[in-house]
Protein backbone atom coordinates (compact mmCIF):
# COMPACT_ATOMS: atom_id res chain seq x y z
CA UNK A 1 0.00 0.00 0.00
CA UNK A 2 1.25 3.65 -0.94
CA UNK A 3 2.14 6.10 1.47
CA UNK A 4 -0.52 9.25 1.52
CA UNK A 5 1.03 12.40 2.04
CA UNK A 6 -2.47 14.44 1.16
CA UNK A 7 -2.16 15.68 4.61
CA UNK A 8 1.80 15.85 4.88
CA UNK A 9 4.61 19.01 3.74
CA UNK A 10 6.95 17.28 2.18
CA UNK A 11 9.89 19.50 1.13
CA UNK A 12 13.37 18.28 -1.04
CA UNK A 13 15.97 20.73 -0.32
CA UNK A 14 19.49 19.48 -1.61
CA UNK A 15 22.60 18.82 0.66
CA UNK A 16 24.64 21.79 -1.10
CA UNK A 17 21.41 24.11 -0.15
CA UNK A 18 21.34 22.96 3.54
CA UNK A 19 25.30 22.71 3.72
CA UNK A 20 27.94 25.05 2.45
CA UNK A 21 29.88 23.01 0.27
CA UNK A 22 31.41 24.92 -2.12
CA UNK A 23 34.83 24.10 -1.37
CA UNK A 24 34.06 20.60 -1.67
CA UNK A 25 32.65 21.06 -5.09
CA UNK A 26 35.26 23.10 -6.05
CA UNK A 27 37.52 20.18 -5.07
CA UNK A 28 35.50 17.61 -6.57
CA UNK A 29 35.01 19.94 -10.34
CA UNK A 30 39.12 20.38 -10.39
CA UNK A 31 40.47 16.54 -8.30
CA UNK A 32 37.46 14.81 -9.64
CA UNK A 33 36.26 11.44 -7.30
CA UNK A 34 39.49 10.71 -6.00
CA UNK A 35 40.34 14.11 -4.79
CA UNK A 36 36.94 14.58 -3.63
CA UNK A 37 37.30 10.79 -1.56
CA UNK A 38 40.47 12.02 -0.06
CA UNK A 39 39.18 15.54 0.82
CA UNK A 40 35.97 14.10 2.57
CA UNK A 41 38.16 11.03 4.74
CA UNK A 42 40.90 13.92 5.89
CA UNK A 43 37.76 16.11 7.03
CA UNK A 44 35.14 13.51 8.01
CA UNK A 45 35.53 14.65 11.53
CA UNK A 46 34.60 18.72 10.63
CA UNK A 47 30.73 20.02 11.20
CA UNK A 48 29.50 21.57 7.70
CA UNK A 49 28.46 24.79 7.94
CA UNK A 50 25.55 26.11 7.30
CA UNK A 51 24.09 27.02 3.98
CA UNK A 52 21.35 28.98 2.41
CA UNK A 53 18.43 26.69 2.97
CA UNK A 54 19.48 25.85 6.42
CA UNK A 55 17.46 28.89 8.56
CA UNK A 56 14.49 27.77 6.20
CA UNK A 57 14.69 23.99 7.19
CA UNK A 58 15.03 24.80 10.80
CA UNK A 59 11.92 26.81 10.81
CA UNK A 60 10.03 24.35 9.02
CA UNK A 61 10.71 21.43 11.42
CA UNK A 62 9.43 23.92 14.23
CA UNK A 63 6.30 24.28 12.75
CA UNK A 64 6.32 20.47 14.54
CA UNK A 65 5.70 22.39 17.73
CA UNK A 66 2.40 23.85 17.04
CA UNK A 67 1.06 20.66 15.46
CA UNK A 68 -1.54 18.51 17.65
CA UNK A 69 -0.34 14.92 17.50
CA UNK A 70 -3.48 12.62 16.80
Amino acid sequence: MALDFSEILVVGVSSRALFNLEKENEIFEKENIEGFRKYQLEHENELLEKGTAFPLIQALLKLNDYVDPK
